[in-house]
């Protein structure tokens, strides 16, 4: 009588096919799960490349519901915990007593930060050419002239690495930029620094880049940041201009407006689809 061999395991599958139905999960919360499987599965997952997240933040709903496009994923915020902003996978949140921390919500990984209310300012000059400065008329003053520490507002959230994070932090009309180290005690802050406006911020080869909104039409600036092993705690080093806009007011408006109301478009398609599968509907 013939002998029945038993399936091989799933962990003898060649790797370049793991690779392949790795890359074919359609959402990123399957592909938080894959690697888990065992150790074949996970050093396959390892060798794929990605595409980047998506660029496109949270949709935060009134119930507590965090939806990410454009696949729709949703996460339940737990009770007592607040949202302020996202960065790709991570979401910035914080407790009802002021702590915060970045959570990825399929992985389930977190990183504790500094209050939104607590800060350092460090004396170090900010090299700033004089093309760079803040105009006379935009000037509110430094961070350290904020008095309503509790109402502070991120306008943007950039995760530069697993050891530093980089934040456009405001109160009505003073922003600046805020650094800091997960697991400190607070955000570094220039003690100098005139406040100003920044917007669409990235992070690329050791640089911010941002559109700085202190000029009208906006230019783009790039930020150093000096953050090594000798450093007490991340600071920035220079701001420059890069690009100066030269569209005339006028065409500078008119292409705000197309971009503006194609993204207005493309997130009420997303939103609406997202809506039509949380209903059951086709």
């Amino acid at each position: 009588m013939a002998q029945v061999q038993g399936s091989p395991p799933w962990s003898d599958l060649p790797p370049e096919l793991l690779g392949l139905v790795f890359l074919c999960l359609p959402t990123r919360a399957d592909r938080a799960f894959f690697p888990v499987v065992c150790c074949t599965w996970c050093s396959a997952a390892r060798q794929c490349r990605l595409p980047t997240p998506s660029p496109v933040p949270w949709l935060v709903l009134p119930g507590g519901n965090v939806i990410s496009f454009p696949h729709g994923e949703t996460f339940q915020l737990p009770e007592g915990v607040r949202c302020h902003n996202s960065c790709g996978e991570w979401l910035l949140l914080s407790r009802d007593d002021g702590s915060c921390f970045l959570m990825n919500p399929f992985t389930k990984a977190t990183m504790p930060l500094p209050s939104l209310s607590s800060y350092s300012f460090y004396e170090e000059p900010v090299e700033v050419p004089e093309d760079c400065m803040v105009p006379d008329h935009e000037m509110q003053g430094t961070w350290m002239y904020n008095k309503d520490i509790e109402e502070v507002s991120v306008l943007a959230l950039v995760v530069c690495s697993t050891r530093l994070i980089a934040a456009i932090v405001a109160v009505g009309a003073l922003g600046t930029i805020a650094l800091c180290r997960p697991g400190a005690a607070a955000w570094s802050v220039s003690a100098h620094e005139e406040c100003r406006w920044l917007s669409h911020t990235v992070f690329f080869q050791g640089k911010l880049y941002a559109f700085d909104n202190n000029t009208d039409p906006e230019d783009l600036i790039a930020i150093d940041i000096v953050d090594d092993d000798d450093c007490h705690e991340p600071r920035v080093s220079r701001i420059e201009r890069l690009i100066e806009e030269s569209f005339t007011t006028k065409q500078s408006s008119r292409l705000k407006m197309a971009a503006f109301l194609w993204l207005v478009a493309a997130s009420l398609k997303c939103l609406r689809l997202t809506l039509r599968r949380a209903c059951g509907l086709r």
